[in-house]
């Protein structure tokens, strides 16, 4: 893993491999990630909330595009918990992530207001609808699913507010044998939204 908590070795645009966090193998694949966060489209000063965030991959690309970013990822697991703060550590400036360690609704009140706010894991109907009224104007919303159960919460928010609904594959160069072929990752179905 490299360190680069200013951005200079490997730079501010977002989609950095997974071999530059520590993860158990369940992290946004860095395609996935680019495309989030060209949908969350961070601006200097502003915060993310970054729910279910695994090993703080989202969070991390947001505050590495600008040094004035924040985030806060939560996360109920503790093993990923750590993963995403030793992540964190190695790739942010200090104090720019802060992770959560608790069950995603419980934490809510207790974060400040977002400006943007990315779902990756735990979505249900109703943590849905908290992070569309913790928003305020112009706040973005992007959500990313792979389970059927997250699916049909993504598709009410579709019908219920709008945005762009979007699936997404992804299919890696891989050997079959001695040749070579494509080998696909979970589709990935994304819901962007932003709060008029």
């Amino acid at each position: 893993m490299t360190t680069d908590p200013d951005s200079s070795l490997l730079g501010r645009t977002p989609g950095l491999p997974e071999s530059h966090f520590v993860h158990d193998g369940l992290i946004t694949k860095h395609p996935i990630r680019a495309v989030a966060l060209a949908a969350l489209r961070p601006l200097p000063g502003q915060m993310l909330w970054d729910l279910g965030t695994g090993a703080g991959s989202i969070a991390i690309e947001w505050c590495r595009t600008d040094p004035g970013c924040g985030a806060i990822g939560v996360e109920q697991r503790p093993d990923r918990a750590e993963h995403a703060r030793q992540n964190a550590a190695n790739l942010t400036l200090p104090g720019q992530v802060t992770i959560v360690e608790s069950d995603i609704e419980k934490a809510l009140p207790q974060l400040p207001d977002p400006d943007a706010i990315f779902i990756g894991g735990g979505l249900t109907a109703s943590l849905a609808a908290r992070c569309v009224d913790a928003l305020h104007t112009g706040g973005r919303f992007v959500v990313n699913a792979v389970t059927l159960e997250a699916e049909l919460v993504i598709g009410q928010l579709a019908l219920d507010h709008g945005g762009e609904l979007m699936r997404l594959e992804v299919h890696n160069g891989d050997h079959i044998g001695a040749l070579h072929g494509f080998k696909p990752l979970r589709m990935v179905t994304s819901w962007t939204w932003v709060k008029p």
